[in-house]
């Protein structure tokens, strides 16, 4: 079968189009370049054809949309009836395609139109179309800027590995294992359902087994003779234990239930028996313990009496020894305050001394102080008139530097004057020149013309639209005439005379022949109506020219017009700088003025270069206001030296006043110090030795005074302690006859009674163990005599189990149950070993999914490699493609290719979106739809629509990119269609094409209006 090339684009109210607007396209090999501004329809083009394929538009589907709100359906033409959308394709081979507007085309015919015969079915058109055919000018429609999962769909497809991911997903698939998971969850449960049945059988087997051997008459106890014998043990406790409360229970009562009476009189009995020892062993306590605290109180009395008197001998001896203490230290503390005294008076005079010193030390500094103040306030004066001097200065060089700054800023404007005078002498010689010749071009009113042009072309058009609609009925109507006399003729015979329409008389044979005639002729339209329409028609293309012209020359206008405001604009801006650079909006300025402010500014600088520059009096006056600051400094830190020494002289003073006896104003000092200091030394030295003997007298009487009394501590604490414990025992042995009385005895505690009442317990005790055994016997007896009857219901039961299985004996039964646990245990196996296969070949199927994308991923890599070395300048990377496969879905994994210096190859493991530039990313979008396109060869249309690839490229390549597009039309017969915006990228565009000698078509995009475009065709 040939290939296939599309003929014709027809769209009705798509996006921008109008009414029936047709792309006229060579169904061959070739080239066609759809040009226009931004926003005339180019991608809307494509957005067609792809809809009309397959009923997407892909850059539409990743707009989120509000559902809750209803929206204008973005495929209609804004201004058109809702839903009037048609796109209607034509290839070279097949029926129409016709798209909307009420027509749904088959899918699956389509897919049968475009693919290769040796194909398989096709279930996604729009995968297989978006990565060999189609390049949108979004990013997002672009392959290798793809999502991996979404790439993996798109290659999936055209690469045939989508069958064997079904085959995956029927053999190994998620609702596979499900269904083997709850397989085995069954197979499981049952089989644990046949072991526990077998496990219950064997163990009441068992059972069985254990009562039989335990099965016996001898000895057992029915449950008349045993109400009869524990009615008499009964009795027999009862008499043992007078005031227990206890009744034989009644006679409908089981058997249990009187065992376990009995058993309950016996545990009161022994609770009885214990509380009894209980309350024994308490009372034999409390009569130990009250004859040992009487054997205690006894002899606390003898000890009470010889402390009393050691006591009274301490108090005594402790009087003595305070008294002392007393004396001593009294002597001491005068001595003391002798002492403190003396070194007081030594204090004073140390302080007076000091006081003295200071005060000499005050006077002489503050005569020193006074001189040099004196010195510093002449100097003062001189550095001042000095300051004074240098600022009068400083001021005088400052003004002569402002008058020059001055002085040059009026020889800038003059400059400045000067310069814009010049500018704009010549933009108004252009504003006269264009004058004239904008005034011509509007004199033949272009817009006008337009107007004009455009009546007489849409009345053509409708001249045109008439006459069509002439010919269509003109053709119906003959083709009516001839159906209705065909009908005739077949009815008329060779002796029929008259015309059954109009009843007109022919001779014989006539009207026949006359029939026979008109149906051979061939029903054309009127020649008239065709030659007028060809004539409408051509006068409608000569009116579109002129159009055409007209626009070009309203175009010239308004672009001569803009160049007039913009140098009225102009000559506003530069009449308002020469304002700003203070002349006349209408003078004019040359350089005379400028000259002469040079030569004045020339002798002012010649004046400033003789004097002193501002900045060297400036550092000559901060020198000498440095001198003046540090000379302020000095004289305060005088002041403050003379201040201070008056205040040393008046605190000496003050101190001096305060011992009037020592020192007075009027006669100074009225002691030798020294002398005095002297004397009281001496008498420090004698109270000292003084103070040294009483204090060792004081000492030892202390420390005797410490013996005798820490000795009446002790016998004051042992003569407490042992009223304390006299009072302890008293209270003890009153507690303990209390207890003693509540516990129903009387008098004092009684060792004698105590073991009176512990033989009668023993006693008791010693009988009750009689009737225990006797209990004893009567449970075992009972146990064998129900042995008997659990016998009886373990041979009922499994006689039930057997009836139930059908089986004539316990053995029979035994290998029924066996082989359910067999069989159960077998169908585990099985289902475990099927779900074990299933692994293995959903395995292997993943091993061949590997292999068979790595088979078509290897040849695609290298041919996506090839193309971006043509297409790229630096081709030292490019992108592959890597399949990943999960248990559940398929994701193709992107990755970057460098070839290093040294000739190797790595791999980065980078997505190429982070790695490449988005010119990089262009070329690499080109490669991938090329390389597809040249290695999936499932389709007979060879072709590709590419929207805008050049976006993001320069113009070298571009050239390459239309040397690799020439290659493809010229050796691989390509349809290739393709659209730019940019006038001089499309010329360049065709002269590669011509130059290669390929066949290249021009359909240019215009704007018209409301209702539509109109296009030429180059």
């Amino acid at each position: 079968m040939s290939d296939l090339y599309l003929r014709s684009v027809e769209l009705s109210n798509f996006r921008i189009y109008g009414d029936s607007y047709a792309f006229e396209l060579p169904d061959g090999p070739g080239v066609t370049l759809i040009t226009g501004a931004n926003g005339l329809g180019k991608t809307s083009f494509f957005d067609g054809v792809e809809w009309a394929l397959t009923n997407q538009v892909s850059r539409f589907q990743d707009i989120p949309t509000d559902a809750r709100r209803k929206q204008l359906d973005p495929l209609t033409r804004i201004g058109a009836t809702a839903n009037s959308h048609r796109v209607s394709l034509q290839f070279s081979d097949g029926d129409p395609i016709d798209r909307g507007a009420g027509f749904v085309p088959d899918e699956r015919a389509i897919a049968a139109l475009l693919k290769r015969p040796e194909w398989g079915e096709i279930a996604n058109l729009h995968g297989y179309l978006s990565i060999t055919h189609f390049l949108g000018q979004a990013a997002t429609q672009r392959f290798s800027l793809r999502k991996p999962e979404k790439q993996w769909e798109a290659l999936k497809g055209p690469a045939g590995v989508d069958r064997i991911n079904a085959l995956r997903e029927r053999m190994s698939g998620l609702g596979v294992r499900r269904a083997f998971t709850r397989a085995l969850e069954d197979r499981t449960k049952k089989l644990g359902e046949a072991s526990e049945a077998l496990a219950a059988w064997t163990s009441l087997l068992a059972e069985r087994d254990r009562a039989r051997q335990l099965s016996s008459s001898d000895e057992a106890v029915p449950p008349a003779a045993l109400r009869n014998a524990i009615e008499l043990a009964g009795a027999q406790v009862l008499r043992l234990v007078p005031d227990m409360d206890w009744s034989l229970p009644e006679p409908s009562t089981p058997s249990e239930a009187l065992l376990e009476a009995l058993a309950e009189l016996l545990r009161a009995i022994e609770q009885r028996s214990v509380a009894d020892t209980e309350a024994v062993n308490a009372l034999a306590k409390i009569a130990a313990d009250f004859d040992a605290a009487g054997a205690e109180t006894q002899a606390l009395r003898s000890r009470a009496d010889e402390i009393e008197q050691r006591r009274a001998a301490a108090v005594e001896k402790l009087a003595e020894a305070d008294a002392l203490l007393l004396r001593v230290t009294a002597n001491l503390a005068a001595t003391e305050r002798q002492a403190a005294q003396a070194k007081a008076r030594t204090l004073i005079l140390t302080r007076m001394r000091a006081a003295l010193r200071q005060l000499e030390d005050a006077q002489s500094r503050r005569g020193d102080a006074a001189e040099q103040l004196e010195h510093s306030q002449s100097e003062l004066g001189r550095i001042e008139v000095s300051i004074a001097a240098l600022r009068e200065g400083l001021a005088r060089a400052t003004a002569q530097r402002a008058d020059r700054r001055a002085l040059a800023d009026r020889v800038t404007l003059a400059r400045r004057r000067a310069e814009i005078s010049g500018k704009l002498t010549s933009t108004r010689a252009e504003i006269d020149r264009l004058t004239p010749l904008i005034a011509s071009r509007q004199a033949a009113d272009p817009r006008a013309q337009r107007e004009a042009m455009v009546g007489r072309e849409t009345a053509t058009q409708t001249f045109i639209g008439r006459i069509n609609a002439d010919l269509r009925a003109h053709d119906d109507r003959a083709l009516a005439i001839s159906e209705a006399v065909s009908v005739i003729a077949h009815r008329l015979r060779h002796n029929d005379v008259t015309c059954p329409v109009c009843a007109s008389e022919f001779p014989p044979g006539r009207l026949a022949a006359l029939a026979t005639q008109q149906r051979a002729a061939d029903a054309r339209p009127a020649s008239q109506l065709a030659e007028a329409l060809a004539d409408a028609r051509l006068e409608s293309e000569g009116l579109r020219r002129q159009i055409l012209d007209v626009e070009r020359a309203i175009a010239e206008l308004e672009q001569l017009q803009a160049s007039m405001a913009t140098l009225r604009a102009r000559e506003q801006n530069l009449r308002q700088q020469l304002v700003e650079a203070g002349g006349s909006a209408n003078g004019v300025y040359d350089q005379s003025e400028t000259l002469f402010l040079e030569q004045e500014l020339v002798e002012t600088d010649a004046k400033l270069a003789a004097s002193d520059t501002p900045e060297k009096i400036d550092v000559q006056l901060k020198e000498a206001e440095a001198v003046l600051k540090a000379e302020l400094m000095k004289r305060g830190t005088l002041q403050q030296s003379r201040d201070s020494a008056d205040e040393d002289v008046e605190v000496a003073g003050t101190t001096l006043r305060q011992h009037a006896e020592i020192w007075t104003d009027e006669m100074g000092l009225l002691v030798d110090l020294d002398n005095e200091k002297a004397a009281i030394e001496s008498q420090l030295s004698d109270l000292s030795s003084r103070i040294s003997v009483e204090r060792a007298a004081a000492d030892e009487a202390r420390l005797a005074w410490d013996s005798q009394r820490e000795a009446e501590f002790r016998e004051t604490e042992a003569q407490t302690a042992s009223n304390a414990r006299l009072d302890s025992l008293a209270n003890t042995r009153s507690a303990l006859v209390k207890r003693w009385m509540d516990a129903g005895q009387s008098g004092e505690p009684d060792t004698a009674r105590v073991s009176q009442r512990r033989a009668r317990i023993k006693e008791r005790s010693a009988q009750l163990e009689q009737v225990r055994a006797t209990q004893q016997q009567l449970v075992a007896g009972y146990r064998k005599w129900m042995s008997d009857e659990r016998l009886r219901r373990l041979e009922t039961r499994t006689a039930e189990i057997m009836r139930n299985e059908s089986a004539a004996s316990d053995i029979d039964v035994l290998r029924l149950l066996e082989s359910r646990v067999k069989e159960a245990r077998r169908e585990l196996e099985f289902t475990q070993r099927a779900r074990d296969r299933i692994d293995t070949v959903g395995g292997q199927l993943l091993q061949r999914a590997d292999s068979y994308a790595d088979d078509v991923l290897a040849p695609l890599n290298a041919t996506i490699q090839r193309f971006a070395r043509t297409l790229m300048t630096w081709a030292d990377a490019s992108i592959i493609y890597r399949a990943e496969h999960h248990v559940t879905r398929s994701e193709l994994r992107p990755g970057i290719v460098r070839s290093e210096a040294d000739g190797s190859v790595t791999q980065l493991e980078m997505n190429p979106n982070l790695y490449f530039s988005e010119g990089q990313l262009s070329a690499l979008s080109v490669a991938a739809l090329l390389a597809a396109s040249t290695t999936f060869g499932w389709s007979r249309w060879r072709g590709l629509l590419l929207d805008d690839p050049l976006q993001h490229n320069d113009v070298i390549h571009a050239s390459a990119f239309m040397d690799l597009l020439r290659q493809m039309v010229r050796q691989l017969d390509y349809q290739v269609i393709l659209s730019t915006h940019d006038s001089s990228e499309a010329e360049f565009l065709g002269r590669k094409c011509r130059s290669a000698g390929i066949p290249y078509f021009v359909h240019e995009l215009v704007p018209q209006g409301e209702s539509g475009l109109i296009s030429n065709v180059a």
